[in-house]
């Protein structure tokens, strides 16, 4: 069972089954509102346009900023993955650099015992 802090639809958290219900609310309690209002035909219908108008407005303003937020979440989800490739490609060298070092290393002392093996092996076999 999620917890009210995972659930995006939760009032508390504002996620967008709130968001949704505050708009719906808003815009059945602005159309009653006008409904009952002591005015003529024409001056109803020229406030339900404005309201719808601004309903219009304000919900294409939240989509803006939602496509601005996802666009945010993008771009720095992108710039971690290329911070962590670029560590990881720096791990890589830095490892890759001791491995060669080392096998540079074995080689010079396997030479070395090799120089002293012949080395020992050409005095044992000359004569005394």
């Amino acid at each position: 069972m999620r917890s009210n802090d995972e659930d995006p639809e939760n009032e508390e958290s504002g996620g967008p089954g709130f968001i949704t219900g505050l708009l719906v609310g808003t815009a059945i309690g602005a159309v009653a509102a006008l409904l009952l209002a002591p005015k003529s035909g024409e001056e109803i219908r020229q406030q339900l346009k404005s309201l719808a108008e601004d309903q219009k407005y304000n919900l294409k303003n939240k989509w803006d900023l939602a496509k601005e937020k996802a666009g945010d979440v993008v771009n720095s989800a992108r710039d971690r993955i290329d911070s962590a490739a670029q560590q990881a490609s720096s791990s890589v060298d830095v490892y890759a650099e001791k491995a060669v070092d080392k096998v540079i290393q074995l080689a010079e002392d396997t030479k070395s015992t090799v120089d002293k093996f012949k080395k020992g092996n050409d005095e044992s076999l000359r004569p005394h």
